[in-house]
């Protein structure tokens, strides 16, 4: 009889426990997506913009635009690239916790390492900097963006940290030979170079400033989202693209032409001096 009553007896409730909660790595989600799709589209315009432009000018006045064209068409292909699912990875912070990986887009590190010195060369030739210096620039900038790679995937935050300084200290490096040099070098182009060498220079300086800051909000803290990531770098992307290469080449004074030697731009085997595209005489053939 007890055991009939046993039965119905009421159980203890205990108090269920808190499942754990599943952690997702931190994504691009459609937003992000498309805000990639678009900035391709703004660098694929900037990319047929300068092809004309570079069209227009003569053979010894493109070299400007051609670097502009080379820009913009690396940055839409790495637009693209990243828009269409590939040219990223998972990173984890913490190999015993999920919830912090985050999706870090290497693609735009690939499309920064071959597009930074172009940018940097359109300022180095409207300077007139010699090519030993131009070359200095363009490895400390080179420097800077691999250990900002390196950082970026780095699984560890201590040294992810140590690789952002040094990929700052590399920054600051450029700046200071574009404020000191290089802006010396320009004035002594003409007073007109040199204000507009300040100018732009000031405005790509500015712009690049703004990249450390989003990369430590995004890849070093993970305080922002992969979305708002991708909406900052390529709103700094737009601007220190196309946007800063159209200016440049629209303000660009006279005397800040750049002019590509005549052997670069003439046919192989033909007369150098002012007969570009001449076809050579009986007597000069004989």
């Amino acid at each position: 009889m007890n055991a009939f009553f046993e039965d119905f007896k009421k159980q203890p409730v205990g108090i269920p426990k808190i499942p754990t909660p599943i952690q997702h790595p931190e994504e691009v989600t459609q937003f992000g997506e498309t805000w990639l799709w678009g900035t391709f589209g703004f660098m694929a315009l900037g990319a047929v913009v300068f092809f004309v432009t570079s069209q227009r000018a003569s053979y010894r006045y493109r070299a400007l635009h051609v670097t502009n064209f080379f820009i913009c068409s690396i940055a839409a292909v790495a637009y693209f690239a990243m828009a269409s699912g590939i040219g990223k990875t998972l990173v984890h912070s913490d190999p015993h916790n999920r919830s912090s990986s985050r999706e870090v887009f290497y693609a735009r590190y690939i499309d920064w390492l071959l597009t930074t010195p172009l940018l940097l060369l359109d300022l180095t030739l409207i300077a007139g900097l010699p090519k030993a210096e131009t070359l200095v620039v363009v490895g400390a900038d080179v420097f800077m963006i691999v250990t900002g790679l390196i950082g970026a995937l780095h699984p560890s935050l201590r040294f992810r940290w140590g690789l952002y300084a040094f990929s700052c200290l590399a920054f600051l490096y450029v700046v200071l030979q574009l404020v000191t040099s290089a802006r010396s070098y320009a004035f002594l182009r003409s007073p007109k170079v040199g204000n507009h060498f300040n100018q732009v220079a000031l405005a790509l300086v500015v712009v690049w400033t703004a990249y450390p800051i989003v990369w430590a909000f995004a890849e070093g803290t993970g305080k922002m989202s992969v979305d708002n990531e991708v909406l900052a770098f390529g709103i700094l992307d737009i601007i220190a693209k196309p946007v800063w290469g159209l200016w440049i080449l629209l303000a660009l004074p006279d005397e800040g032409h750049v002019l590509l030697p005549e052997s670069w731009t003439a046919p192989l085997g033909s007369v150098s001096g002012g007969n570009y595209g001449a076809i050579p005489s009986h007597e000069e053939q004989a």
